[in-house]
């Protein structure tokens, strides 16, 4: 433990991979971030005489956490990271990873089963187990013994696993939470376990209206000019989010630095106004989680039920990118509320910085692929077909309003009854996120529906305005009258 931390509970994150799962794991590992609160055990899927020692050294090449190989009774110790050598079953029992000879039903070793069995029997609700690229089906039985416990379960999304086997057969098993791909899983753990903090005494309070600064001095400059030029303020963003975003800039133009790259926006003062649409570029579909929105449809018919004769139903979806979103609540409440939807009943504002995506929007032509999840009769009623494309149909059209707006400084609409706020969190610091739930309580009306992403949390802050109907899908109800 770190001096000066807060004692945590201790987490235990089980990873099982096999063929391909060096690379993922390599790759998650480089974005994860000491907290004081969580230790990592990998069981690789390697020969009797495999190399533990090389995969050792290649993943400590770029992960932040030491990457150690098993000893037989090593103490388990947070923000480290802890792989089962090869020809060995790993066992965690009373805080201690115990090393036996493979059993002879199993089929691949170290065994990822018998590994995640052992973390949900002693640590129950602080195990998360995680399945990566492999064939075959170890995992699954593991990964339902930690959700049995009370644990978390991810599997890297089959479509981005170089081998599909494994969390495929955790999903046909019905064990699996969640699936991501690995930037998303790095996330998510990250947002489970943020990074520690020291304990420290401040000699005073900053001020308020201090705004914080980028660690990297260059990028805070990059941010005034994107600032200066487009009046939309980053600083108040995740920094290692920007730094992705602006590293694919920077490789695409091959340019070798940030301060290179200052100088080229200096040059070229339009790129500026490119990095921005480039910051908050936002993807999404119709429908998007599909069983997101069941459970969101579900509750949104005991809320319009709930409603009186001439009240009216209003929906915020800020950060709405290219409307999707605000077109399936219109949707679903076009469904719910059959002859009453009209627009003096219904209202749906979607608010995004984007000029472009906002026009993309008001136009409300979408390709084939916006409709992945959509169900085809809802896409035969509502949409009307031409050539390749799709066009919302005008009574859907009608109760959608686009502005352009800043969620965090513009003021919410009034008596909201749901707000959507999915995937826009995730970009942005903790302080921000703390702002906008107060924001978001103050604009629902008592019992109103908060909608936020799989990837993100709600906080102690927004636990006490909020309570969960649903922790997994992220739909939470306001608290007090």
């Amino acid at each position: 433990m770190h001096p000066g931390f807060p004692l945590q509970p201790l987490h235990i994150v089980g990873i099982g991979a096999s063929a391909g799962g060096l690379e993922a794991m390599e790759e998650l590992f480089s974005n994860l971030v000491p907290s004081g609160r969580a230790a990592y055990i990998i069981a690789q899927h390697m020969a009797k005489d495999g190399h533990s020692e090389l995969v050792t050294r290649m993943l400590n090449r770029r992960s932040p956490l030491p990457v150690v190989e098993a000893a037989d009774g090593d103490p388990i110790q947070p923000d480290k990271v802890y792989l089962i050598p090869s020809g060995t079953d790993g066992e965690v029992k009373n805080g201690r990873i115990h090393l036996l000879p493979p059993a002879r039903e199993h089929l691949s070793t170290p065994s990822v089963n018998f590994l995640f069995a052992s973390i949900a029997g002693e640590y129950g609700k602080r195990s998360v187990g995680i399945v990566l690229s492999g064939a075959g089906s170890d995992g699954a039985a593991g990964c339902r013994a930690i959700k049995t416990g009370g644990g978390k379960t991810i599997v890297q999304a089959p479509h981005s696993a170089r081998h599909t086997g494994m969390p495929s057969a955790v999903v046909r098993a019905g064990a699996a939470d969640a699936q991501m791909d690995i930037e998303e899983i790095a996330r998510h753990l990250t947002d489970m376990f943020p990074p520690s903090q020291p304990v420290r005494v401040a000699a005073s309070p900053p001020a308020a209206s201090a705004p914080p600064v980028p660690s990297n001095p260059h990028l805070a400059t990059l941010l005034q000019r994107v600032f200066d030029a487009t009046g939309v303020d980053f600083t108040s963003y995740k920094e290692e989010t920007l730094q992705r975003r602006l590293d694919q800039r920077l490789a695409k133009l091959k340019i070798d630095s940030l301060e290179h790259y200052l100088q080229y926006t200096r040059q070229d003062p339009g790129e500026l106004n490119i990095l921005q649409r480039l910051f908050l570029v936002s993807l999404s579909s119709f429908f998007r989680d599909r069983e997101a929105f069941a459970l969101a449809e579900k509750h949104l018919t005991e809320l319009v039920g709930q409603k009186k004769t001439g009240d009216s139903v209003r929906v915020w979806v800020p950060g709405c990118a290219s409307g999707e979103e605000c077109y399936t609540f219109a949707i679903m409440l076009s469904e719910l509320c059959g002859d009453n939807f009209t627009n003096d009943r219904v209202s749906i504002l979607g608010s995004d910085l984007s000029p472009e995506a906002l026009a993309f929007a008001r136009e409300g032509i979408y390709p084939q692929s916006a409709f992945k999840e959509t169900d085809p009769k809802i896409l035969k009623r509502y949409f009307e077909h031409t050539g390749q494309r799709y066009s919302v149909v005008q009574r859907i059209r009608a109760v959608c309003d686009f502005v352009k707006q800043d969620v965090t400084s513009a003021k919410a609409p009034d008596d909201l009854d749901v707000i959507s706020c999915r995937n826009l969190l995730i970009y942005m610091k903790s302080d921000l996120q703390e702002h906008l739930f107060k924001k978001f309580h103050q604009a629902l009306l008592p019992k109103g529906l908060l909608f936020i992403g799989q990837s993100e949390n709600i906080g102690l802050l927004g636990n006490s305005l909020f309570t969960p109907i649903d922790h997994y899908h992220r739909l939470y109800r306001r608290k007090g009258g």
